[in-house]
């Protein structure tokens, strides 16, 4: 089944038990996948690659966003809850990420093949782990682990 029929049936499902938050998250992927349509250097694909980007990106602001109200402490709590609670609804369609045992292991492996430990040599870590294993890890914590395996 697609990710449209999905959401199309989610979205049936909260209408009929009334439940507007998760109506709202869906709705505004909804809404955000007609703005992709509509936008310029459309390339007519409108199957689950382009829904899959969306999610991906509106996950993405989202997790932005709920760093900006946690730290604004107790005045952000609402806000981060309810990103909370959308994040754990797109969960369902993002892919899977590799946990921090593999991650940590493909970074030690680029560094071994890199020959050494200097700080300079950041970028080029990155690189290799990010350009093996864009789809299957978060940036954020291959950064973190390549800081941490460079010292």
């Amino acid at each position: 089944m697609s990710i449209e029929a999905q959401m199309t049936d989610r979205m049936k499902s909260a209408m009929r038990a009334r439940d507007k938050r998760l109506l709202g998250v869906i709705r505004m992927v909804k809404s955000r996948v007609q703005e992709a349509k509509t936008a310029a250097g459309f390339d007519g694909d409108d199957g689950d690659g382009l829904w899959l980007s969306v999610i991906e990106s509106y996950a993405k602001s989202l997790g932005k966003a709920r760093v900006q109200y946690a730290a604004a402490g107790e005045s952000g709590a609402e806000h981060v809850a309810q990103i909370d609670y959308e994040l754990s609804v797109l969960d369902e369609w993002l892919p899977k990420k590799a946990d921090e045992a593999t991650v940590r292991g493909w970074v030690d492996e680029a560094v071994a093949g890199l020959g050494g430990k200097e700080r300079a040599k950041f970028g080029q870590v990155m690189g290799v782990v990010m350009k093996a294993h864009k789809a299957d890890v978060d940036p954020v914590m291959v950064r973190s682990l390549v800081n941490e395996a460079l010292g």
